[in-house]
């Protein structure tokens, strides 16, 4: 039997990765978000993107380790995807928090290490973003798009800290994300020093 083609196999995936950004907007736009909506907004998209970061993180592990191509099959969508929430989060903070005033942004941006770290990881992630296309490899040279997409390892770490900052370190969940990433990079180093040997 034939394997199934690979966009019928990332369908579901791009799908299912819409919804929590699909409830999100729809729970804003019937004013389901509390006395300060903006900020849930805000909150919810970075932890979205975080999310989807970590578990990307997760498929490209476990593609290394086994070398089963339906994970990193679905690791690209989920990657696109982290990105996107990522743009919402900025774009969010930048139009609603700021009022959409570059002036009020730079200055936080200037003085809120939070900030820093954010816009840094969102930087790192938007060559992994612009390459995702299947023609990016080809074009240039598989180790070469390899080696750039290390990068989303310390764009992990950058948002990873970030949400530390925001939250005063007091998170649970970031906690148990920060563990999650430290044993996936774990992995990584032991897969690719096994690999060496």
């Amino acid at each position: 039997m034939a394997p199934a083609p690979r966009w019928r196999m990332c369908a579901p995936i791009w799908a299912i990765s819409a919804v929590p950004g699909i409830w999100l907007l729809w729970q804003w736009r019937a004013g389901a978000l509390g006395v300060v909506p903006d900020e849930v907004l805000l909150h919810l998209t970075g932890r979205f993107a975080l999310g989807f970061l970590i578990v990307t993180l997760g498929l490209g592990l476990a593609h290394f380790l086994t070398g089963w191509r339906l994970f990193v099959t679905a690791r690209r969508p989920l990657g696109v995807w982290c990105f996107a929430y990522a743009l919402a989060h900025a774009a969010i903070w930048l139009m609603l928090d700021q009022g959409g005033i570059i002036e009020f942004a730079l200055a936080e941006a200037r003085a809120m290490v939070h900030v820093q770290l954010g816009l840094a990881a969102l930087v790192l992630m938007l060559p992994l973003a612009l390459t995702s296309l299947d023609a990016a490899p080809r074009a240039m040279g598989f180790g070469a798009w390899k080696r750039l997409h290390l990068l989303v390892w310390p764009a992990a770490a950058l948002a990873l800290a970030h949400a530390f900052v925001v939250s005063r370190f007091a998170s649970p969940l970031l906690s148990v994300l920060a563990l999650a990433m430290a044993g996936l990079f774990a992995a990584r180093l032991w897969g690719w020093w096994r690999a060496r040997r």
